[in-house]
């Protein structure tokens, strides 16, 4: 019987388990429209993935680390995509999925602040990258 999921943790385990490069390839592509809108936000227009990159990089609330970390995912993706199959690790897709989902979360958080939205959040924009509150 197929199994049902209503939290993210249980969503990528099962989908993991039953197709681990779907897994990449959808959390991939929600990584990357992040990316897009957080560059559309800061009046980056579209263009090559460069673009998206600089503006990440210029902005000084997002760090070094967490633009590291897009690439690193961006290039796991690619090859996921392109390459020809060569299977994937339940555990390497839903860590995939988990780095993925910050980040987009974190982008989210910068525009927030970046549109003036919920300027009453006292804490920080806060992540598991070492350096990416304090460029």
């Amino acid at each position: 019987m197929h199994q049902l999921s209503t939290t993210f943790e249980g969503r990528i385990e099962i989908l993991a388990a039953e197709s681990p490069c779907a897994l990449v390839l959808e959390w991939g592509r929600r990584l990357e429209l992040a990316v897009k809108n957080f560059a559309r936000v800061v009046g980056v227009s579209e263009g090559p993935w460069r673009k998206y990159m600089e503006a990440l990089l210029n902005d000084p609330l997002v760090g070094e680390e967490i633009l590291s970390e897009i690439s690193r995912l961006r290039s796991m993706r690619n090859k996921v995509a392109h390459e020809p199959p060569r299977g994937m690790a339940a555990h390497d897709a839903t860590e995939f999925a988990r780095k993925a989902e910050e980040i987009v979360w974190l982008l989210g958080r910068v525009q927030d602040v970046r549109e003036g939205a919920n300027q009453t959040w006292a804490h920080p924009i806060k992540s598991s990258f070492p350096a990416s509150s304090n460029k």
